[in-house]
């Protein structure tokens, strides 16, 4: 048999282990618990959290930059913050949604293509009229970096919800050679975790304006944490036309 087709044979086959309910809650697991040993290991200094804990019970949209999600769901038990996340029904989607629901996080479940987007705001809006936070990375699943997409304005604009955005950086990080940088913190490193003064879009409010505004207050917020422990500089990554 062809080598190529043998390879390929084994990459299908191993996209349907990681289809299987139990092997993804055990990766799950896993991961997890890797996370929380890492996190336990590091000193840990939070700024601006009542921006967050004063909202606790109440509507709001606390948003992160795609790059910088690692260690997000810890500090979202430190503060007992168990909100909505917005996950694909694809594979890697439902498999992040286990993953989350270890950390407390329930899901919304979406895909992509306008149909999927609707969905996803009308379920949204359902959870944050209830009183729910929604936790969203505005760049993700695929970039471009640091630029942000609609659709926590949208959610903001439609409910008065109020967006928070939230990020952290550490002294000992490795970044990985992909399109968000993403930040994987090493153990026993130093921590600041922080958190933006709400962000509001009014119903009259243009949304473009306010867009390049969040943009401009998370870009801000993650190059100020980076610099603090002499990490280089990143930027935003170029907008397709």
């Amino acid at each position: 048999m062809d080598v190529k087709v043998m390879l390929d044979i084994w990459k299908r086959f191993w996209r349907w282990v990681f289809t299987l309910p139990i092997v993804q809650w055990a990766v799950a697991a896993l991961v997890c618990g890797l996370i929380w040993l890492v996190f336990l290991s590091c000193r840990v200094t939070y700024r601006g959290a009542a921006s967050l804990t004063k909202f606790k019970g109440k509507p709001a949209i606390a948003t992160f930059w795609h790059g910088r999600s690692m260690m997000l769901s810890p500090v979202a038990v430190r503060f007992s913050l168990h909100g909505y996340g917005i996950f694909s029904k694809h594979r890697d989607g439902q498999l992040m949604a286990k993953f989350q629901r270890m950390f407390g996080m329930k899901g919304i479940y979406g895909s992509t293509g306008r149909k999927g987007a609707v969905d996803v705001l009308i379920q949204g809006a359902k959870v944050l009229k209830q009183g729910n936070m929604i936790i969203l990375s505005p760049d993700g699943p695929k970039g471009p970096r640091m630029r942000v997409h609609d659709g926590a304005l949208y959610f903001a604009k439609i409910s008065g919800a109020p967006i928070i955005p939230v990020c952290f950086s550490c002294s000992h990080a490795w970044f990985q050679n992909r399109w968000d940088r993403y930040l994987i913190v090493r153990p026993f490193s130093k921590m600041v975790f922080a958190a933006g003064e709400p962000f509001y879009v009014g119903k009259k409010d243009d949304i473009e304006i306010a867009r390049k505004e969040l943009e401009r207050i998370m870009v801000k917020q993650l190059q100020e944490l980076d610099a603090e422990f002499g990490h280089p500089k990143i930027e935003p990554g170029e907008v397709k036309k």
